[in-house]
């Protein structure tokens, strides 16, 4: 009868015991959660994404998911606390909208992602600036080099004055005896040509 009470005290005191644990256990799997800093950010833009009360020294396949778009950013390990720290950068093809964060093991926990439309900028418009007109321009025929400027000049002839009377000059006595001269040496050069023909001739038969 003794034997039986304490196996029952015994059995009672385990349960007791079982319950809490049970219980705590069940907690700590609540507290396990998936953040993103920032939760909005422009496509081409990084985030750090934190993963906490997991199972230690634990692999998660990380990814981000959207409409019917998957990127893949590999793999992490929780550290011994069941704690992981990654920087992700988003891709810049993606388009805006609400994506999700996917950090996949054993159970698989999310998180959103809101990517934002690039901003567009808008410039103000200048003053208005009134068109410049352009030249009307005549392309010159190809001519021949101009002549230069620095060439001699040509000379310069003094007009003649009809009404001017132009005075012989004088002889000299040396421009008549020049003259004389040569009269003389053309009479005797012309005798002596006479001569000649008259002997190369010979005397005329009778």
């Amino acid at each position: 009868m003794r034997n039986r009470s304490a196996l029952t005290i015994a059995l009672g005191l385990t349960l007791v015991l079982a319950v809490p644990a049970a219980v705590s256990a069940h907690e700590g799997d609540d507290t396990a959660k998936l953040e993103v800093e920032p939760s909005e950010v422009p496509a081409g833009a990084s985030v750090i994404l934190v993963g906490s009360g997991l199972e230690p020294d634990g692999e998660r396949v990380l990814i981000l998911a959207g409409g019917n778009l998957i990127v893949e950013f590999g793999t992490v390990t929780t550290d011994a606390e069941g704690m992981f720290q990654a920087e992700l950068v988003i891709p810049g093809h993606l388009p805006a909208g609400t994506y999700e964060l996917r950090a996949i093991g054993d159970e698989t926990l999310t998180v959103p992602l809101g990517i934002l439309q690039d901003a567009v900028v808008e410039t103000s418009p200048g003053p208005a600036v009134a068109p410049v007109p352009v030249p009307n321009v005549t392309t010159a025929p190809n001519t021949s080099p101009a002549a230069d400027a620095s060439a001699a000049p040509a000379p310069t002839v003094a007009p003649v004055d009809p009404t001017t009377t132009v005075i012989p000059r004088e002889r000299t006595p040396l421009d008549v005896a020049l003259i004389l001269g040569l009269v003389a040496l053309a009479v005797a050069v012309g005798g002596w040509l006479i001569w000649r023909a008259e002997r190369l001739r010979g005397p005329s038969p009778a």
